[in-house]
């Protein structure tokens, strides 16, 4: 069965949002080992952050469940984020190279953080 553009932007993107909350969590223990001035203020602003996307990774797995689509497995490597799933019962899999996945990841801290990439 054909699947649309909708759906694997559905389930690529909560097969990447947990790695956006990693990216955020590594940031947070940098900032503790660094002696920036608002570090107090920093890592709030990133708990907050973690916050909104965990509770859109929710919403999104309520989405997923809506239209029938099942992850089934995940497993990073070194190049590849390989997922498996299904829609309506069909099976398909998903192999993005890292690099890829790593861009998608920072284009979705920038639009959470309301980041225009068009101006850096």
């Amino acid at each position: 069965m054909k699947q649309s553009a909708e759906e694997l932007e559905l389930v690529k993107k909560y097969a990447e949002m947990p790695l956006l909350l990693d990216v955020i969590e590594e940031d947070k223990k940098r900032i503790d080992e660094s002696s920036v001035i608002l570090k107090k203020e920093l890592k709030s602003y990133l708990s907050a952050l973690q916050d909104r996307i965990t509770a859109d990774i929710y919403e999104l797995k309520k989405t997923l469940r809506d239209r029938d689509i099942k992850i089934i497995e995940q497993k990073r490597t070194k190049d590849n984020l390989f997922i498996s799933y299904s829609i309506r019962k069909y099976q398909h899999q998903m192999n993005p190279l890292m690099s890829r996945v790593r861009t998608d990841v920072l284009v979705m801290l920038a639009d959470y953080m309301k980041i225009d990439l068009t101006k850096t």
